[in-house]
């Protein structure tokens, strides 16, 4: 019997912050920019205020979830959806994505867990609800600049197929279509394409422990 590897993103810039299973698949380019990353920041603010502003950062982060939350679950509470705009430190975050919301309905799960039976790996995603009338895998990511393009996320896409896999092989989830997306829509040939990169990359990860 396998145990299952947990799959967590952080909300850190770059969104090139993960827990130390995902780091370890990382190509040697990314790990080079990775670090790269890291010393520039630690250069500019010193170890104790790279470690401050991670936290921050992360915190942020964990705010900016609840807020979505908060808002999404508002008509379930009987409460305002404006009342549950969360803390001054992300009120910009989800003033940013107040046109999306409007896009969202039907949601059928938040911050829930989620687990490949056969590839033997688990996840929490952050949002299962329809978008524009499509149900969708969801995951909220906060950014330090725009990322109006795909190819700007890096390996949030690998994260959403991951999740889609999950949710489609996971018996507590009935409901899925195939039709995973988030607010940059993958279709059904992009998110094979990413989903064999996530299997080459879940295979690294196996063979590296």
């Amino acid at each position: 019997m396998y145990g299952y590897q947990l799959l967590r993103f952080a909300c850190l810039p770059k969104e090139i912050a993960r827990t130390a299973q995902w780091t370890r698949t990382l190509s040697p380019e990314q790990l080079f920019y990775l670090e790269r990353w890291k010393k520039r920041m630690i250069a500019d603010l010193g170890e104790e205020g790279f470690k401050e502003y991670s936290e921050c950062l992360f915190r942020n982060g964990h705010l900016f979830h609840n807020a979505v939350e908060d808002i999404l679950t508002a008509e379930k509470k009987d409460t305002d959806p404006s009342d549950a705009f969360g803390s001054p430190e992300v009120e910009g975050f989800v003033d940013s994505i107040s046109h999306i919301l409007e896009d969202v309905s039907g949601v059928r799960a938040i911050e829930s867990t989620v687990q490949h039976g056969s590839l033997n790996y688990l996840g929490i995603v952050d949002c299962v609800a329809r978008y524009r009338g499509v149900l969708c895998v969801i995951e909220w990511k906060t950014s330090e600049r725009p990322k109006p393009y795909l190819s700007n996320t890096y390996d949030n896409p690998l994260q959403v197929a991951a999740y889609a896999g999950a949710l489609n092989n996971d018996d507590n989830y009935n409901y899925q279509d195939g039709s995973p997306a988030h607010v940059h829509q993958l279709g059904s040939e992009l998110l094979l394409e990413f989903w064999q990169k996530w299997l080459l990359r879940l295979e690294d990860f196996v063979e590296q422990k």
